[in-house]
């Protein structure tokens, strides 16, 4: 069984084992190259440290080149299969590796600290705090898209919950803006003033990665 950690176009592995002290390999068809390891009998669960082997894998090929990250899991039977998909799908994965180059992406997650009492009472108290709780969170919302998205090349959606008052959103942020964008991100928390943001990563482009899996 053959491992997948992702997808880039720089000609070697990193130095490094993959998961369970395995190592790593290419794969290649023509520019495109996956980079995986070989298992007798690999059984992957939702297990921690199996999760960090993937994740440093990945972020070992970033340090070289442009990756899209293969979702944790991610096997197939033989080498023949994994030049057949490199093969399919060229076009998709090339201007996939592209849209990514010299980037990585940042979470930011997002918490209103100011929640107000918890709903209660009669039903018109109960609708009056809900709607308090949506326009908080739908206010943060709109400050992250009104001063992050201008600063990078791409934004997932914003998710958030107004009973918990908390959102989050991915960003595509060039590597060398990465400071500017956490600055700005501390800015947004700052003028909101009842909101807690805090960045993550930065990561393999996991989010911006679609159509590899």
């Amino acid at each position: 069984m053959l491992y997948l950690y992702a997808i880039t176009d720089a000609p070697n592995a990193p130095d490094r084992p993959g998961i369970d002290g395995a190592p790593l390999r290419t794969i290649r068809d023509g520019a495109l190259v996956a980079v995986a390891s070989e298992h007798d009998d690999l059984r992957l669960g939702p297990n921690e440290d199996t999760l960090w082997e993937h994740e440093t894998v990945v972020e070992s090929m970033m340090e070289v080149g442009a990756v899209l990250p293969m979702r944790m899991g991610s096997a197939v039977d033989r080498p023949d299969a994994v030049v057949a998909l490199l093969r399919e799908r060229s076009a998709d994965f090339a201007r996939a590796i592209e849209r990514v180059r010299g980037a990585v992406e940042i979470g930011v997650r997002g918490m209103v600290t100011t929640p107000g009492a918890p709903p209660a009472g009669s039903g018109t108290a109960y609708m009056r705090e809900q709607l308090e709780r949506k326009r908080k969170v739908d206010a943060v919302a709109t400050r992250m898209r009104d001063q992050l998205v201008p600063l990078v090349r791409e934004a997932t959606a914003i998710t958030g919950s107004h009973e918990r008052m908390s959102l989050r959103a991915a960003y595509l942020v060039d590597t060398d803006r990465v400071d500017g964008f956490v600055r700005a991100v501390e800015r947004v928390e700052d003028e909101a003033g009842d909101v807690a943001l805090v960045c993550t990563g930065p990561w393999p482009p996991y989010s911006f990665s679609a159509g590899v899996n």
